[in-house]
């Protein structure tokens, strides 16, 4: 079986999912390419059909190709869709003087409501946004960092936003680390015992990890220094070659979820 890696209290280290992918021979141009497109279809297209069919294909894709374990996509997931479950809840209720709708609830002189409309924008907007983290999810978990940054060079993007980009997405990792050793020497000295001691325990954790921050971020910087850093990243990065396999099978996967999109549209009927 092999070994799972887990860093920051659960929080996946999504280049060591993309390093051990399935796909990670695959030409990174093209999955980035193909993960953008379906984002930008399965948002352009604003249908639960499309988002469900997009964000089931997804999950496929990085578990069947990619071969990351399920329950590993079960945890990336998690976070996003607490926060469209909480998103869309506030799309789904409307506050009005009658009630109307297919739900009704009397607060006071108001009525919180849930129409036909608010639960066709929510239902929606779910799906279509659950599509959307899919992809990206399938574009990190198969192609890892330094070839997305190749693909990146190679689009012109500038330099300064590469670097910055690649050491924002490093530190995180560093910071979780520090947060979840200050969190487990706090459990330790029951310092998250009862209400208000959690909420002082929780403002000196906070406390400690900026002043952390800031140690951290000296050291790596007089780290990367000392290894010859001069203002720019350099990686040593092997691009697998485009293959006209994945491209049909790319183009396939397209054609097909343009026909969906037409027919949800209407497009194709007489």
């Amino acid at each position: 079986m092999a070994h799972r890696h887990s860093h920051g209290g659960g929080v996946l280290m999504l280049d060591t999912l993309a390093a051990r992918s399935g796909l990670r021979n695959v030409s990174p141009g093209l999955k980035t390419g193909f993960c953008v497109l379906v984002l930008l279809l399965c948002v352009g297209a604003s249908d639960a059909v499309v988002g469900i069919f997009v964000a089931l294909s997804m999950v496929l894709f990085m578990g069947l190709l990619g071969k990351t374990p399920m329950d590993h996509i079960a945890k990336l997931l998690k976070i996003p869709l607490l926060f469209l479950c909480v998103s869309c809840l506030v799309i789904l209720l409307e506050v009005v003087r009658e009630p109307l709708g297919l739900w009704q609830l009397k607060l006071g002189s108001w009525w919180l409501c849930v129409t036909a409309d608010s639960l066709h924008r929510a239902v929606t907007l779910f799906f279509q946004a659950m599509g959307a983290v899919c992809c990206l999810y399938a574009l990190s978990t198969t192609t890892p960092m330094p070839q997305i940054i190749e693909v990146l060079r190679r689009c012109h993007v500038p330099e300064l936003v590469i670097e910055l980009m690649y050491l924002i997405y490093r530190y995180l990792f560093v910071l979780l680390e520090v947060q979840r050793q200050l969190t487990v020497a706090a459990t330790a000295r029951l310092g998250y015992v009862g209400l208000r001691r959690s909420v002082s325990t929780a403002g000196r954790v906070s406390g400690t990890l900026l002043a952390s921050s800031f140690r951290r971020s000296r050291a790596c910087f007089d780290a990367m220094e000392s290894r010859g850093y001069d203002g720019k990243l350099a990686f040593l990065s092997h691009a697998p070659r485009l293959r006209p396999g994945h491209l049909l099978a790319t183009v396939a996967y397209v054609l097909a979820l343009l026909g969906l999109i037409f027919v949800r549209k209407g497009w194709l009927c007489p």
